[in-house]
């Protein structure tokens, strides 16, 4: 059987990202007795017999062009055909130089590369024409049954979640969020789960229905899942995201948990978001301030809209949206890369 081995994303602590997670191990992990290859992970690489190897992203801290040549060098000894994944423009942002060499590195020496979205694959193709697009999915297993949307209430509750590398995405939409708190005041809250843990970002909302819901050390993907599950009991919420060159190329993911979860959700107008939000079907798009407030406003006030929203999200994201429709899409895609690789060819 063929082994492949998979190098995820990893702090000092040598845990994968939750990225890696959602990417790499519960795709290549969810038919594990119909899958073609014997998987394997970890922070290294087996010192033989790799067919296959999967490098995601800048791998471990402090990669740089030397390590990730090591690297290549290594598996390439062993024969292993290289893959390289990418689910963000790092590119985009400001690393230190050496970490964005050993990403173009990585992606012009491995035989192909997978991206998460279309206007990632297009930035990609200028280091590696052999560059396929797979979505992200929901792990249906680990989210379980679909359940029913949260029945209207006299308190509204809005929600936002999110690390802290988007509270200036929040921040972006806080004079609407601000002007209809305060109009609705007395039913309507927002929570706010893992953008931010100081007291200065409840202080910007000055005295409002503002309040944080600590994920209470669930760090882990799989467990924040199941907290999510538990501790998430929203009328609606939003994903608000800055139009920005790295923003551009991010993925719908946060509309794959609120749709998983039943909850209606308000989406910035931006690449993410556009392709997969019908307006007033499965979710509400906004761009300027006035668009946020007047969705902002429709959403506290309209039970029905919340309802049909929340329906038609869940449904299309069990239907057409989890691991169960779409795992074995990374072993179509690994044998089309592989298929495909010029041996020997180097991207200009």
């Amino acid at each position: 059987m063929t082994h492949l081995h998979i190098l995820y994303q990893h702090d000092y602590d040598k845990k994968p990202y939750g990225c890696s997670v959602i990417r790499l191990l519960q795709p290549l992990g969810y038919h594990k007795r119909a899958s073609p290859y014997q998987v394997s992970k970890g922070t290294s690489a087996p010192k033989s017999g790799t067919d296959i190897a999967i490098i995601e992203r800048l791998w471990r801290p402090g990669t740089h062009p030397k390590s990730a040549q090591a690297l290549i060098t290594q598996l390439r000894e062993q024969g292993a055909r290289i893959i390289y994944t990418l689910d963000d423009d790092l590119l985009a942002l400001d690393l230190p130089p050496m970490s964005k060499n050993a990403i173009r590195l990585f992606a012009r020496e491995a035989d192909g590369v997978v991206v998460s979205t279309e206007p990632l694959a297009e930035r990609m193709r200028a280091l590696n024409p052999n560059t396929a697009v797979l979505h992200n999915q929901i792990d249906d297993k680990l989210f379980g049954p679909s359940r029913e949307p949260k029945a209207a209430s006299d308190t509204v509750v809005m929600g936002y979640m999110g690390t802290p590398t988007h509270l200036h995405d929040l921040l972006d939409i806080l004079g609407p969020l601000r002007r209809v708190l305060k109009r609705h005041a007395g039913r309507l809250r927002l929570e706010l789960v893992g953008v931010s843990d100081q007291r200065d970002v409840l202080n910007l909302f000055d005295g409002l229905p503002v309040t944080m819901l600590p994920p209470d050390g669930h760090v882990a993907y799989s467990d924040f899942i199941r907290w999510m599950k538990q501790n998430l009991h929203w009328d609606f919420a939003i994903a608000p995201l800055r139009d920005t060159r790295f923003n551009q190329c991010k993925s719908d993911l946060k509309y794959l948990d609120y749709g998983a979860l039943s909850i209606p959700g308000i989406f910035s107008a931006v690449p993410p978001y556009r392709d997969t939000i019908q307006p007033g079907v499965n979710g509400l798009l906004a761009g300027s301030d006035t668009e946020w407030e007047a969705c902002l406003d429709k959403m506290s006030n309209d039970a029905s809209l919340r309802q049909r929203v929340a329906l038609a999200a869940r449904d299309h994201v069990y239907a057409e949206r989890t691991l169960k429709t779409h795992a074995m899409d990374w072993h179509a895609c690994i044998e089309r890369i592989i298929s495909e690789a010029i041996p020997g060819a180097k991207a200009t």
